[in-house]
């Protein structure tokens, strides 16, 4: 009688968080994984989203990818990659700049486009000229001059990312790729692009976006069924 009762408790509890409203979540506590909103491929494309690459994405440059779209019109698309850090350091490209500064800032590989230039992301950047606001807290520049202003402040790496190269999209190219599922389009996150498990982002990413397993209706009642079935037979 006692382990019945202890299972008609489980079933109650499991029945309550099974019954919990649509869109009623938890949010996620953990700094490794910060919150994302999924929107439909329907949803058109706009500066402050990511691309994820999907899964099946077999693609030398984009697979397993996170791409930040710094812009977006019927001209085409633009966009760095934020999660593929390299051994480079940014002293390793840039000689004549203070070389000891510039050695605390690792290299990103932004794009297989323009690697012969350096872009900067920036957080909670300050009010500076040729600085863009692309979404929430993330800057973006291009700029020399702010570049040499940063390094000057001392800009933690931790706020201050570096990318060599960007990716684009002519007219028309981006939503073809959505179209036949190359990615998934998801609300852009200053913690996601400079947070420490940056390296893992699209891990993280796709297991939400693409859960493994196999999916399956489940009756509301069975799991108590299940219990109460198991409690008997023992």
């Amino acid at each position: 009688m006692q382990r019945l009762q202890a299972c008609l408790i489980v079933c109650l509890a499991t029945l309550m968080l099974l019954l919990v409203p649509p869109g009623v979540t938890q949010p996620l506590r953990t700094a490794s994984a910060p919150a994302f909103t999924v929107q439909s491929w329907e949803t058109e494309p706009a500066a402050g989203m990511f691309l994820v690459a999907q899964r099946g994405l077999d693609d030398p440059f984009f697979g397993r990818t996170v791409i930040l779209l710094l812009s977006h019109s019927i001209a085409g698309s633009e966009g760095l990659i934020v999660n593929q850090r390299s051994k480079l350091r940014l002293s390793d490209v840039l000689a004549d700049i203070d070389t000891a500064q510039a050695d605390n800032y690792p290299l990103f590989f932004g794009g297989p486009l323009g690697i012969h230039q350096v872009f900067m992301l920036l957080h909670k950047a300050p009010s500076l000229p040729r600085v863009r606001r692309i979404a929430g807290d993330i800057y973006f520049s291009d700029s020399r001059q702010t570049l040499e202003d940063m390094l000057a402040s001392k800009m933690p790496a931790s706020e201050l990312h570096f990318y060599l190269g960007y990716a684009s999209w002519t007219t028309g190219q981006l939503a073809v790729e959505l179209a036949r599922g190359s990615w998934h389009l998801v609300k852009a996150d200053a913690d996601a692009v400079f947070g420490a498990a940056n390296e893992d982002l699209w891990e993280r990413m796709i297991n939400k976006l693409e859960p493994n397993g196999i999916e399956v209706q489940l009756d509301p009642l069975l799991p108590c069924c299940l219990a109460v079935r198991a409690a008997g037979s023992s």
